[in-house]
């Protein structure tokens, strides 16, 4: 880049993928490219990379010190803002330049982050974007000078772990490792309360602020599940294939949104969608037990890349 730059303006992407474990290598985890997290460690036989969807967030290392040492934790993509460009553009360059991805579209703005003490180097504002992408385009770019991993956001496995320490997932509106929120009381007495890492026992995760920021754009990602739209099409990726189980469709859901829902209640939710899921007159009888219908999506049109409402919840 040139001197023409807004020094104290930035833009952060908060880039979700979400990931079949058994596309995760151990020595992807070994390289410190995978971070499940203190919270799930990795014991030495890997029993946790098998099948499974997880959902993961796009890091790269802290900047170096003069003594070429990390000066925190890692963070979020980020860079300046060019003079002649759109907060739009700079968030599309930064993601080619940092990660290799061309996100022409589904990138979409979470909010301004403007605390004067959020960044120790000095009065910086972040206009952050999110958007999510597929992990077989990204799984090339891991690694290389900017050291881009992955940061587990929520698997079933996580929120197995969080309902042990925290209670029933049926009090909480979503849970992830970067937050919550609690249902509120039946008397009313206490409305929807979030908690965000800074509370949490485990702590922060990423420098800055970009916990919260992922937290935030984690909230919005939940509204793909929301809409007649398949998730798909909200998204801009399929990590379930052109044809799937009921049951893969529905852990893509759990994970996303961090909450469970019963097998039965979901498939007469997915059932009664407009114009969402097809069977396709086929069944799966690649696992043990009953055979199962496979569907596939129906795809209705992409959505607008636009930015979307910027309430937070």
């Amino acid at each position: 880049m040139t001197t023409d730059i807004i020094s104290n303006s930035s833009v952060d992407l908060v880039i979700f993928t979400i990931v079949d474990e058994s596309k995760i290598s151990p020595s992807m985890v070994e390289d410190g490219l995978v971070s499940f997290g203190p919270e799930l460690p990795i014991r030495s036989d890997y029993p946790r990379l098998g099948e499974g969807l997880s959902l993961f967030v796009v890091t790269m290392a802290a900047p170096l010190d003069e003594k070429g040492n990390p000066t925190g934790k890692r963070i979020l993509p980020g860079g300046e803002v060019g003079l002649q460009e759109t907060l739009l553009r700079a968030a599309q360059r930064i993601a080619m330049e940092r990660l290799g991805l061309k996100l022409m579209g589904r990138i979409r703005q979470l909010g301004t982050f403007d605390d004067p003490y959020r960044d120790p180097s000095g009065r910086v504002i972040s206009f952050a974007y999110w958007a999510m992408a597929d992990f077989d385009n990204l799984r090339k770019y891991l690694g290389g000078r900017d050291e881009i991993g992955l940061e587990l956001v929520n698997s079933l496995e996580y929120m197995d772990y969080f309902e042990r320490f925290w209670g029933p997932l049926e009090k909480f509106d979503g849970v992830s490792r970067f937050g919550f929120r609690t249902m509120p009381t039946p008397t009313g007495i206490r409305g929807h309360a979030k908690t965000t890492t800074i509370s949490m026992p485990s702590g922060r995760i990423l420098g800055l602020d970009h916990d919260e920021m992922v937290f935030f754009a984690w909230r919005k990602l939940r509204h793909a599940f929301e809409s007649r739209l398949d998730p798909v099409t909200f998204l801009g990726v399929n990590p379930l294939g052109s044809e799937f189980r009921l049951s893969r469709l529905q852990e893509f859901r759990e994970v996303c949104r961090g909450e469970r829902v019963q097998r039965d209640t979901f498939k007469r939710l997915m059932l009664n969608q407009e114009k969402f899921i097809n069977y396709t007159g086929k069944t799966d009888r690649s696992r043990p037990g009953k055979p199962a219908q496979l569907y596939s999506l129906s795809m209705p049109e992409p959505m607008e890349s636009t930015n979307l409402d910027s309430d937070w919840d």
